[in-house]
């Protein structure tokens, strides 16, 4: 699943860099994307994630998490950062 999750972030628009072990998932944006800004969109949404740097995010699903639920949890910030983009 940790593959699969990291595979689907990094095609989010203003993605620098996906990186993790197993679930453990860190997702880096440029320049123009603070995570901050992110974690605050996501939780509107009902999806908790972390920012652990300027332009960091981390996830730490539970270990019993669907493909299905990593869909959902991608497109959440993948619409996030697009409206931040705008």
């Amino acid at each position: 699943m940790g593959t699969y999750f990291m595979e689907k972030l990094a095609k989010i628009p203003h993605v620098k860099e996906v990186r993790g072990q197993g679930l453990l998932v860190g997702v880096e944006f440029d320049d123009a994307i603070y995570g901050v800004d992110v974690k605050h969109g996501c939780l509107d949404s009902h999806l908790l994630i972390t920012a652990i740097g300027v332009h960091t995010i981390r996830m730490v699903p539970p270990l019993i998490i669907t493909e299905e639920d990593c869909d959902q949890a991608a497109a959440i910030i993948e619409e996030t950062v697009k409206a931040l983009s705008e």
